[in-house]
């Protein structure tokens, strides 16, 4: 495995040794093995709380953000004044005006090259250092059609994982009309809605989707591919985003 370093792009989750006890072939031995770490916060909106996230601990600031848009909990990113990490509590304060939610970002990404969507099939794996080491993270980058990498995102938790990117998203300003979402963890119903909820009109996944999330994807307009990797992938919703041309 290659060695990636941290950067404003990415942010890794922190893993912690342990020892435990493996028993294989009527054997036991004691051994050490990284895990993954997990932090519970509290999320304040103006003195109040309203939720909390169980998470890995690492950028729990675009991780607030994402949370209090997807759940509902602040309407639009322009309607929050402040996001505060602080004593072990997330506390956002609120601009005094409202304002109107935005429009979904118009579909630019147009045809993308099977043979593209496939040479992202080992791109998580060669970023992450938590899941090599505790095989305990789900991951998702946001990819430009053409593969600029514009963020990625791990955690304990794959809806976590959404919810970082679209922290990102938002602080940053960044357009996702032509950007591509790869994900590691199976694809429900509620993963489309959060990936409906950033803008995005494509995913992909190394991992199955549900039979709701499908139903939902194609009402959505919403294309899932699944089982991604480096030679193969199975595309379910609005085929006519992919072209198979060689």
């Amino acid at each position: 495995m290659r060695h990636v370093e941290e950067s404003d792009v990415l942010r890794f989750s922190p893993c912690r040794e342990i020892v435990y006890t493996n028993y294989r072939n009527k054997e036991k031995t004691e051994e050490r093995a990284l895990i993954s770490e997990e932090v519970t916060m509290p999320v304040i909106i103006d003195g109040e709380e309203r939720g909390a996230l169980i998470a890995s601990p690492q950028d729990l600031y675009h991780l607030t953000i994402g949370y209090v848009l997807a759940e509902g909990l602040v309407r639009t990113y322009a309607d929050i004044e402040s996001v505060v990490i602080t004593d072990g509590r997330a506390l956002v304060t609120l601009t005094k005006e409202g304002h109107e939610k935005p429009s979904c970002p118009v579909d630019r990404l147009g045809p993308v090259a099977a043979e593209e969507i496939c040479s992202y099939g080992s791109l998580l794996d060669s970023l992450s250092a938590a899941h090599h080491s505790s095989h305990g993270v789900h991951e998702g980058a946001l990819v430009r059609k053409g593969g600029e990498m514009l963020a990625y995102a791990e955690d304990i938790g794959r809806h976590n994982v959404l919810d970082r990117l679209r922290g990102i998203v938002e602080e940053k300003g960044i357009d996702v009309s032509d950007v591509m979402l790869i994900f590691s963890g199976r694809v429900p119903q509620s993963v489309i809605t959060k990936v409906h909820g950033m803008g995005l009109h494509l995913i992909a996944s190394r991992a199955l989707s549900s039979a709701l999330g499908l139903e939902l994807a194609d009402k959505l307009g919403i294309t899932v591919i699944c089982g991604l990797r480096p030679d193969s992938f199975r595309l379910y919703t609005h085929k006519e985003r992919i072209s198979f041309e060689q």
